[in-house]
């Protein structure tokens, strides 16, 4: 019995890398958590195993409450409002909740690289503030800042990066995870053509930025 709940939990463990959605990975882990709670109680295990599994299983668990208490809620932070609901115009509050499953937010600081020209499936990331260098060859052509998509070209096109992005002032991000982004809009149309109009939307205002920049340049 006990050595199946450890197969059981090593499985559960396995699997929770596949979903795309972070409360499945969630509950899957917690599953986990608990086959090996049950496994070290059969066993009759003592020491620092048990309170390894146990903290495990008490985080993805607190973690998942607060993700549950954010969904009944609706409480979108005032970033992924402006993002779902101003940049990709997405209302319905369910399509709001799928997509944000497939954000992570963080803040990246001066100087960090992005994204560099020449890389394969370069990242999609979206800018909630802060400033960032577009460089091509070495020389800025650019500059990317606040509501502003990176690596929208290669999310088109399918394309290498075609630029490398450096930090230049403190900047919040989002970066979406590309393959279950894919997967979710070619289900749901209606999103793909938001994301499409958002993309090129962007990708025309970063345009007209470079001209200006270019003009007064010369």
């Amino acid at each position: 019995m006990a050595e199946n709940l450890a197969l059981l939990g090593a499985i559960l463990l396995v699997a929770a890398m596949v979903p795309t959605s972070i409360r499945l990975l969630r509950w899957i882990a917690l599953a986990a958590g608990g086959a090996a709670i049950a496994y070290f109680s059969l066993g009759d295990v003592e020491g620092p195993w048990v309170w390894l599994a146990g903290a495990f299983l008490l985080i993805n668990g607190a973690q998942l409450a607060r993700l549950h208490l954010r969904i009944r809620t609706h409480a979108l932070r005032e970033e992924e409002r402006e993002l779902l609901e101003h940049v990709l115009k997405v209302e319905e509050p369910d399509r709001q909740r799928r997509l944000r499953d497939l954000l992570e937010w963080r803040d990246a600081p001066v100087g960090e690289v992005l994204m560099r020209q020449g890389e394969r499936g370069p990242p999609l990331i979206y800018v909630a503030s802060g400033t960032g260098r577009i460089e091509v060859g070495g020389s800025m052509v650019g500059t990317c800042t606040k509501g502003d998509f990176l690596g929208e070209m290669s999310a088109i096109l399918g394309d290498d990066a075609t630029a490398t992005v450096v930090v230049a002032e403190s900047m919040r991000i989002a970066r979406f995870d590309r393959d279950a982004l894919a997967e979710m809009t070619r289900t749901m149309p209606e999103l793909q053509r938001a994301f499409d109009h958002a993309l090129n939307r962007g990708l025309a205002a970063k345009i007209v930025r470079m001209n200006a920049n270019a003009a007064q340049d010369a």
